[in-house]
């Protein structure tokens, strides 16, 4: 029983590792990067460019279901990066909320998903919050991808003095349990 047990919880460990290891490739665009990710994509760029289009913000290209933002190269990085995250999210949470309803693992094993998800929800909230002081201060266009500890901040701006980044860090340090020498700051340029 006791090896049966072990053998599960290898497994679930397996499988929170893998899902975790392909939410991140699939974020850094190393795996999915070249559009290759089927119809979720399409959907999300049909949105986009729906959304896009009511704002008349866009001007359509020779590539069916692909957007230009006029209103600057930087709103359409941040627009991309923030739903590819969601994407990578709910695809995590759907996998979690599989092993959760299986019937063939453990409580404990259940309990190790819920605590993921829950884990998960907690850094999609700090994001938010994060994200939301930012622009509160004047920081247009940030996107901010936690993990436990780190955090990943990209910011529309040409430079960031170092009061800037002061401010940043200091927003991510009262939010989060992350030190600030696991902050990375990207100033992303027009």
């Amino acid at each position: 029983m006791k090896r049966l047990l072990k053998k599960n919880q290898i497994i679930i460990t397996s499988l929170a590792v893998m899902i975790a290891v392909a939410g991140y490739l699939n974020y850094s665009g190393r795996l999915f990067g070249d559009g290759l990710g089927g119809d979720d994509d399409e959907v999300a760029n049909q949105e986009l460019l729906d959304i896009s289009l009511e704002s008349g913000e866009t001007d359509i290209t020779e590539t069916p279901g692909e957007a230009v933002l006029t209103s600057g190269e930087a709103s359409g990085i941040v627009a991309e990066a923030k739903v590819t995250r969601e994407q990578v999210r709910a695809k995590n949470k759907e996998m979690l909320m599989e092993i959760i309803d299986n019937d063939k693992l453990s409580d404990e094993q259940k309990k190790d998903a819920v605590a993921q998800m829950i884990a998960m929800t907690e850094l999609a909230e700090e994001e938010a919050s994060v994200e939301t002081l930012l622009l509160s201060k004047g920081f247009s266009e940030v996107v901010v991808n936690l993990t436990e500890t780190t955090a990943d901040v990209v910011v529309n701006a040409a430079e960031l003095t170092d009061a800037n980044r002061a401010q940043i860090e200091d927003i991510i340090t009262r939010k989060t349990d992350i030190a600030p020498e696991n902050i990375v700051i990207t100033p992303m340029h027009e």
